[in-house]
Formats: C-alpha cells, sequence, structure tokens
C-alpha cells in the first residue's frame, strides 16, 4: 500500500434510492423502501473509494467482512449521503466505518473490513473459485 492511508480519512459520496434498490428476497417481500443489501453495497462502495488511492498497481483489495446496522427507513428516490472514515491498519487489514444519512437522519452504520493482497494471489483465488 502507498504511504499516507491513515486513521481519519473520510470519504463522502451521494447516492439515491433507486427502484432497483427495494428488498426482493425471492419475492417474499416488496416492500417501496430501501433495502439493506442496498445499504451494504454503498457502505462497501464507499470503503473502497477511500482505499483505492492507495492500493499499488500489483495489490488488489477484497471484502472481508461486514456489520451493519439498518436503523431507519428511506423511501424510493430519497437522497443519501454515505460517509466512509478509515479506523484502522492492521497489516493487510485495513477498517472503516461507514453511516448512511438522508434528509438529517441516520438510516444505517456499519463496519467494513478489506483485506489488501497481491494480484497475483487474488488470481489464485479466483482460479480455486471455480
Amino acid at each position: 500500500m502507498r504511504t499516507g492511508l491513515k486513521a481519519g480519512l473520510t470519504v463522502d459520496m451521494p447516492a439515491k434510492v433507486e427502484r432497483h434498490m427495494k428488498p426482493h428476497l425471492q419475492g417474499l417481500v416488496r416492500h417501496p423502501l430501501y433495502a439493506t443489501w442496498a445499504m451494504v453495497y454503498h457502505m462497501e462502495t464507499v470503503s473502497r473509494m477511500l482505499l483505492a488511492p492507495y492500493l499499488e498497481p500489483h495489490e488488489e483489495a477484497v471484502g472481508g467482512g461486514v456489520l451493519v446496522k439498518h436503523l431507519r427507513p428511506a423511501r424510493v428516490g430519497a437522497p443519501l449521503h454515505v460517509v466512509a472514515r478509515l479506523v484502522r491498519v492492521r497489516g493487510s487489514r485495513v477498517y472503516t466505518r461507514a453511516e448512511i444519512h438522508s434528509r438529517g437522519r441516520k438510516l444505517g452504520e456499519g463496519s467494513i473490513l478489506q483485506v489488501v493482497m497481491s494480484r497475483s494471489r487474488f488470481a489464485r483465488l479466483l482460479r480455486e473459485a471455480r
């Protein structure tokens, strides 16, 4: 990893609850609300945005863990403000905290773990996943 990846760094990302972000759950539930899976997607995305500039050309990162609390609902069309803050780096592990707000209300919060590895190791993992 490049130097400069330090606790406290933040990344902000605007987003919006789109129709495809509703829960589907194999047809069991179809609320017109922001699904938890979409919240996880946004938190992982903003966490990767934070890490990406610090990856060397020979490095890749993969998700290692997600812990999310979905606190409040938001309807389709609601504006979102997604923020990730770097908590710590321990060797190849990068830990971030993420929050999602809409119209001044916190919708969710979570912890994201990304693991940095060489692209050659990542390629081996891909081959093994067949």
